[in-house]
């Protein structure tokens, strides 16, 4: 019997305070573990592990867990993974895109790398583990990525990661993250739902060539509004939370491709490039990233997709 199956089929244990263990009688479990689960089978490595790391949470609050508690985490996990995935096809743990990725380095032979990224600074964002973890210096236009990349050892290679972000707050509403520390969730990102909201009370354009107090916000909000017909078309809630993830992405993404060069290091030097949008998770999950392009440049102005070797074919960002 698997550990899991004899956890389904144990009463809820509650341990008293001298470490003994007492029993409800009341409690009528299961005969298996996937009587315990019913439809709500799990085969998302993250939701597994941030279901059972609440279910361990639960056992240190409480001194023990019932099987329907168990349950309820598996469901919430599992509705988490649903509503990721339906709007951010592709996306998947942090980890297993640093893998991923790193395994099409490793068939490069691309060993020595300079990182760096263009990513909201939000401090969600950067919480150890997430994918920004190792992504140290920030673009700052041509002017920053010329400084960045005069790094580039001899020999060595640059590898740009672009990202907008969306959060998912614990009433699983996108467009909002639940703050440790706050009683109430908070807007993520920040700047381009106050883009948008920016857009959609009508409000007048700023200019740009006398905003420079402000000059990011401003040029984003601009941007926002050139794309109002594609978010007006889509319904309130997550839809247009998502689509507004996707839009800020090709914002980005449109910029990054101004500043970019492979003019660093030496001949056999290359540029790798990876954009898509990282996601904020509720709860225990780490953090998501759905990855929408992945490529590297060479020196002879060759291009070369790398996305299906490294993703598959869950989406293309073509």
């Amino acid at each position: 019997m698997s550990y899991l199956d004899s956890l389904a089929n144990a009463k809820p244990i509650t341990f008293g305070v001298n470490g003994g263990a007492s029993y409800s009688s009341s409690f009528s479990p299961p005969s298996t573990f996937g009587e315990l689960l019913s439809d709500d089978g799990i085969n998302d490595i993250c939701a597994f592990n941030a279901a059972s790391l609440e279910i361990q949470s639960t056992i240190s609050s409480y001194g023990g867990i019932t099987a329907q508690q168990i349950q309820d985490s598996i469901r919430k996990a599992n509705e988490v993974v649903s509503i990721i995935r339906h709007h951010f096809p592709g996306a998947m743990g942090s980890s297993e895109i640093l893998e991923r990725v790193k395994r099409v380095l490793d068939m490069y032979g691309a060993d020595n790398i300079l990182l760096t990224q263009s990513v909201c600074p939000d401090e969600i964002n950067h919480e150890h583990g997430d994918i920004t973890d190792l992504f140290i210096e920030n673009i700052g236009g041509k002017t920053g990525f010329g400084a960045y990349s005069a790094h580039v050892a001899d020999g060595g290679h640059a590898f740009v990661l672009q990202a907008p972000h969306i959060g998912m707050s614990d009433d699983l509403v996108l467009g909002k993250y639940s703050r440790e520390g706050q009683d109430h969730a908070g807007s993520a990102c920040g700047a381009a739902v106050g883009a948008m909201c920016h857009c959609m009370a009508g409000k007048p354009m700023p200019n740009l060539a006398t905003a420079t107090a402000d000059w990011q916000m401003n040029y984003l909000i601009q941007e926002i509004g050139k794309r109002m017909p594609a978010l007006n078309a889509c319904a309130e809630g997550n839809d247009k939370q998502a689509e507004l993830a996707r839009q800020t992405h090709q914002i980005g993404k449109d910029m990054l491709e101004q500043c970019l060069t492979t003019n660093f290091g030496d001949a056999n030097s290359m540029l790798f490039v990876m954009t898509g949008i990282q996601i904020n998770m509720p709860f225990e999950f780490e953090d998501y990233f759905q990855p929408l392009s992945f490529e590297v440049r060479k020196k002879d102005g060759s291009v070369t997709d790398l996305y299906q070797e490294a993703f598959g074919t869950w989406y293309h960002n073509d």
